[in-house]
């Protein structure tokens, strides 16, 4: 039963994603619980009635728990799965990866997606300071002095060479642009590509310094943020249970959500010192 014990301490917390633990500890709780030829009748039967439970258990929610697995890096080559599954799940994060995009194309100010630093825009040129307070406006930044004046002579065009005059029309240079898929393909084989996380790092911290990596990034939030367990929305009771209490009866709702959310989000660390 150590395995057990190690597992529920482990869903119970609150500063690490356990949505994507659920598959991993539920092949690994499989294992323990196979039938073995030295096992007494009664050490058989507890064993049955766990694997049955196990797999009566999170149905329905397969890819929801194996997605979120792969989008942590420390459970990203789902051991526990086929190949077959394996490449089902993550062609699963391509489509929503490329869905995400588009959404972001479509109302960027809804969707932020950070920008993909693999398509930075040229350097623009600083204009250099204005005019100090108090100086004349004739003082003029670098910028504009660079530019020709009336009465310089005009400069000369620089003459085609001969490639260019042959083939300008037929090889003109176009930029390439790619589709949300072709983008979201590309970044799943980045991330496929770099080491595991270890297992005793944080997953969260991990992705922030994913910066090549946006529409992924975007992506973990919305699947890492979810609770494997109702233990987190359970002490979140419990606390409101510590604010709301007969000397603190006339609390409006407002204040107890203030007071609930910096109880659960202070960092006492600081404040202890």
């Amino acid at each position: 039963m150590t395995p057990v014990k190690v597992i529920t301490t482990s869903m119970c917390e609150d500063e690490q994603p356990t949505l994507s633990m659920i598959a991993p500890y539920q092949t690994q709780l499989a294992k323990n619980f196979e039938a073995s030829d030295d096992d007494t009748s009664l050490i058989a039967a507890m064993k049955k009635v766990f694997r049955e439970d196990f797999e009566n258990r999170y149905t329905g929610v397969h890819d929801l728990i194996y997605t979120a697995s792969a989008l942590d890096p420390r459970f990203k080559m789902l051991p526990f799965l086929s190949d077959h599954e394996v490449e089902r799940i993550f062609l699963r994060l391509i489509d929503e990866a490329a869905a995400l995009d588009k959404e972001a194309v479509n109302s960027p100010d809804e969707h932020p997606v950070q920008s993909d630093p693999m398509e930075t825009d040229p350097p623009q040129r600083d204009p250099g300071p204005g005019p100090a307070p108090g100086e004349p406006d004739s003082i003029v930044s670098p910028q504009i002095k660079d530019e020709p004046k009336d009465d310089d002579p005009p400069r000369k065009k620089k003459k085609s060479g001969a490639l260019k005059q042959l083939f300008g029309e037929l090889f003109q240079v176009r930029a390439t642009v790619r589709t949300s898929r072709e983008k979201a393909s590309e970044e799943v084989t980045r991330y496929k590509q770099r080491d595991p996380l270890d297992l005793d790092e944080d997953p969260l911290q991990w992705w922030k310094k994913q910066v090549d990596l946006p529409l992924l990034s975007s992506l973990a939030k919305r699947y890492l943020c979810i609770p494997g367990t109702s233990v987190a929305s359970e002490r979140v009771f419990s606390t409101a249970g510590d604010v709301v209490t007969a000397q603190r009866s006339v609390l409006s709702h407002e204040h107890i959500d203030q007071l609930v959310f910096l109880k659960k989000n202070l960092e006492k660390k600081k404040y202890l010192k």
